[in-house]
């Protein structure tokens, strides 16, 4: 076991330098990128506040890390895929580049969409109760509900490659809507900010949506 883990860690080790690298190299352009992402939901930084010194701080790392994970992502799937090669036959392989190609652009362009198009719309539904509420918004909070709408729905566009992907390795639906909820509630968890619960619960409908069609149309059988 420690002897593939330290496989592992020298086959990561690689991105996660350059990915460091990034995070350092974008973080002077941080504030440029957030002025652009207020802009996208039609607020106005003049009425953002933080309720700590270290907040805006805080924001900055956090837009630098996202930043440098989307540049450098194709590095982690090289590294990862380096170090699963030697178990992998010739069809698992043609397969697993496909799904890491196709799937990351297609996670692209719906994050994308998600952050221009849906985040607006989706920030706007929140605060239609209380006109006077843009006042006291944090702004550390806001640009992660828009950075965790984009993630969602760039998860949302590549979730059917990933379940193909998954019913490559296994026939038994339950087993696979098992690892993919989990892989979902991972997902929402470590990309949600904490008053998130609306956004949780539409994408998780979503989620759960897309999941159940994709399946359909493969047509997994049930295993029971």
């Amino acid at each position: 076991m420690s002897i593939h883990l330290e496989e592992l860690r020298q086959h990561l080790l690689l991105p996660f330098t350059i990915t460091m690298l990034c995070v350092l190299l974008f973080f002077p352009f941080t504030k440029d990128a957030i002025n652009q992402l207020i802009e996208i939901t039609n607020l106005k930084i003049e009425d953002m506040i933080v309720f700590s010194p270290t907040e805006f701080l805080r924001l900055k790392l956090y837009l630098s890390l996202i930043a440098s994970i989307l540049v450098t992502h194709p590095l982690w799937y090289r590294g990862i895929y380096n170090f699963s090669e030697p178990g992998l036959n010739k069809e698992e392989k043609k397969m697993i580049i496909t799904s890491f190609s196709l799937g990351s652009i297609l996670f692209i362009v719906g994050a994308a969409v998600g952050m221009l198009y849906l985040s607006p719309y989706i920030i706007e539904f929140l605060l239609e109760e209380n006109n006077q509420v843009s006042t006291k918004l944090s702004i550390y909070q806001t640009i992660k509900a828009l950075i965790a709408i984009s993630i969602f729905s760039g998860f949302l566009a590549s979730l059917p490659i990933l379940i193909l992907t998954i019913n490559g390795h296994t026939s038994n639906t339950k087993k696979l809507k098992k690892y993919t909820y989990i892989l979902i509630i991972l997902v929402i968890a470590l990309g949600t900010p904490e008053p998130s619960m609306i956004i949780n619960l539409i994408f998780l409908i979503f989620f759960a949506a897309i999941m159940e069609v994709t399946l359909l149309f493969t047509g997994v059988k049930n295993a029971n």
